[in-house]
């Protein structure tokens, strides 16, 4: 994805409406998707959650963001302060807000929690370093969009539930696998601009990851 191939989806997706949950759930959540191009292509940045014993999500790949505050003036201002809270990234002053895209039920271990997560995309001008807050965050990484997009990074995570085994479809992200909600989120971004029909692989090669704050 060359820059003006991101200017190109910045324009299609401007006009395109986010599909909204019909109900008020019990709570919500809003996640940043922070695109940024480079001369190799576009790359979008994760994060690995930290390992905690209360969090559904402990130690998953996703995006920076989080439960919205009632001090949070909207849920836009819930995805910036969050990113700017795990990760360093003041999205106010280096992001450019694209859109909002649509909303997702959020679900852990099988359960659906009556929470609402909103994806909101930014465009920034380069892969901004990051800090991490270790309490929340383990890494930050600029990941090429051509793993989510290319067949060959794409594959599966198997868990055991209840005593079953169960594979869920996955990107494979160097060492990391990119499932559950993450997964779902930017495989609705790839339906939105047009790329989400690439098959899935059985396996995947170990792709090159910048680790964001490596990289100025």
């Amino acid at each position: 994805m060359t820059r003006d191939e991101i200017d190109d989806l910045e324009r299609r997706l401007r006009e395109r409406a986010p599909v909204l949950t019909p109900h008020e759930p019990r709570s919500r959540a809003a996640v940043a998707m922070v695109l940024a191009p480079t001369d190799e292509g576009a790359r979008l940045l994760l994060i690995k959650r930290a390992e905690h014993p209360h969090d559904p999500w402990s130690g998953h790949m996703a995006f920076p963001g989080g439960r919205h505050d009632p001090e949070d003036e909207h849920l836009l201002g819930t995805a910036v302060r969050e990113t700017r809270e795990e990760v360093g990234l003041d999205l106010d002053r280096h992001g450019r807000l694209v859109t909002r895209l649509d909303d997702l039920a959020a679900v852990a271990g099988g359960r659906n929690l009556d929470m609402v997560i909103s994806p909101f995309l930014f465009l920034v001008d380069r892969e901004h370093p990051t800090t991490v807050d270790a309490s929340e965050v383990a890494a930050a990484l600029w990941v090429p969009m051509r793993h989510f997009r290319d067949s060959e990074f794409h594959g599966s995570i198997r868990f055991e539930r209840e005593g079953a085994q169960m594979d869920f479809p996955a990107f494979h992200v160097g060492d990391h696998r990119v499932w559950g909600l993450t997964y779902r989120m930017i495989r609705g971004f790839l339906g939105a601009i047009g790329g989400a029909d690439a098959p899935a692989a059985s396996s995947a090669p170990r792709p090159e990851i910048a680790p964001a704050g490596d990289r100025r």
